[in-house]
């Protein structure tokens, strides 16, 4: 049975007002609120300034690491999760020995 995306029913805590109170519904709306708010601040003030300040492997996030001895940069998002599993640079295959934070080099 096909169901159209109109026929979906849309989940609502106030569907549930035997379980969950209004105090505890007003709680979740103000932090649902609050997380909104913070979100768009960090987005804001992380917002790269162009396309080469993007992690050049996910182009989701400004690029925050730099590897030890290499020098190759990406976000601390990925580089993090290819630690895990490998040792490697994504680029030049040397093995990283340490990860640093990026900091942009002012523009002049």
């Amino acid at each position: 049975m096909t169901s159209s995306s109109a026929d979906k029913k849309h989940f609502s805590l106030q569907s549930y007002t035997d379980y969950i109170s209004q105090e505890e519904q007003a709680k979740v709306e103000q932090m649902l609120g609050h997380l909104s708010e913070e979100s768009k601040q960090a987005a804001a003030a992380t917002l790269p300034t162009s396309e080469e300040d993007l992690c050049p492997i996910c182009y989701a996030h400004p690029i925050s690491a730099v590897f030890k001895p290499c020098a190759h940069k990406s976000c601390k998002a990925c580089i993090n999760q290819h630690l895990m599993n490998n040792k490697d640079c994504f680029f030049c295959k040397a093995t990283i020995t340490g990860v640093d934070d990026y900091i942009k080099p002012a523009t002049s």
